[in-house]
């Protein structure tokens, strides 16, 4: 792509530029067999704020990446899953790891191709910080970017050369079918009770989960409008990518980050969509049809300022998992 090649010319430029005022080399020693990697707080803020400028011209040229980019790490991140060893001590695998790029295959990461390859070509042009690190750095900017709260993140995460687990190594139930959670990606169709199970898992709160599903006022999804016939046959990978139609989850403004999600869940469970301008899944309407979740739904369509505090606050629990550092940035 010519503009990003154009783009990274210019990081890289920038980065020379900061290197002649910050010693760069030294982050290469960053890993996390290092308790503290905030010694070298001065460097990683450069490094962390060229990921942002980067992301931030991309998507400059092109404002529909950043539902991908803020979908890209949160797929990234919530592989993670808690479990504990002989002595009871807890241990905790997969995600944020950067092991999504091993992952394009997982139907849970249809269309995923696009956000991934523009932060790889980032991460290349980026010393210092891993490819986790910067997955997570650009959702952070796309947010803002979109009109979204500024969200600072911890930094100091490890790469992984492998795909995380698919499967839960323990399954959570509650007293319903579709409360089943054995995947380390949420199904589209969970009921209320496997949601609070899911995210319950990785932290959240219930207000906290219901804001990070605010982040479907983001961007698009694959449909099957328009496909050709081989595709309707066989719904391969390549078809997925490169589906001619995408839908947005909420037709108004697709590409800013605000709480209309949330306005126009009120708004269906009342009946008074019109065809077209929303196109929820199972687990958007289980947030307004659930007592118990509903309260938070009304309390983000009518405070924007709540929904995006509480917001960051779980997007940093979602991408701060495995990240060293003690600062944010």
């Amino acid at each position: 792509m010519i503009v990003l090649s154009v783009l990274l010319s210019r990081v890289s430029f920038i980065h020379v530029l900061i290197s002649s005022t910050v010693n760069v080399a030294n982050l290469g020693s960053i890993s996390t067999s290092r308790p503290n990697i905030d010694v070298d707080r001065s460097n990683l803020m450069a490094s962390s704020h060229l990921v942002r400028q980067a992301t931030t011209a991309i998507l400059q040229e092109d404002p529909t990446l950043a539902g991908p980019l803020l979908r890209l790490a949160f797929h990234d991140g919530a592989t993670r899953e808690q479990l504990s060893d002989d002595l009871n001590n807890s241990l905790f695998v997969g995600g944020p790891n950067g092991s999504i790029k091993y992952e394009k295959d997982w139907m849970e990461n249809r269309g995923i191709s696009r956000p991934l390859q523009a932060v790889e070509e980032i991460h290349s042009n980026i010393e210092g910080l891993s490819f986790a690190d910067c997955i997570a750095l650009a959702g952070a900017e796309a947010v803002e970017f979109a009109g979204g709260p500024s969200i600072q993140i911890r930094l100091g995460r490890r790469d992984t050369t492998k795909a995380d687990s698919k499967k839960r190594m323990r399954t959570l139930q509650g007293d319903t079918d579709r409360s089943l959670v054995d995947t380390t990606l949420p199904s589209a169709g969970l009921d209320s009770d496997g949601l609070r199970l899911y995210f319950g898992a990785l932290g959240l709160s219930d207000e906290q989960f219901v804001a990070l599903c605010g982040a479907h006022d983001l961007g698009r999804h694959v449909t099957l409008l328009g496909m050709p016939k081989s595709c309707l046959k066989e719904l391969t990978r390549e078809c997925l990518e490169t589906a001619p139609v995408l839908m947005p989850f909420v037709a108004e403004d697709p590409d800013g980050f605000s709480n209309t999600y949330f306005k126009k869940l009120i708004k269906w469970n009342q009946r008074k969509v019109k065809l077209g301008e929303v196109a929820f899944i199972p687990t958007d309407v289980d947030l307004v049809v659930d007592n118990g979740l509903r309260k938070y739904v009304s309390k983000f369509a009518k405070n924007k300022a709540a929904f995006f505090s509480s917001f960051e606050s779980a997007y940093q629990i979602i991408v701060d998992a495995g990240a060293t550092s003690v600062g944010r940035y």
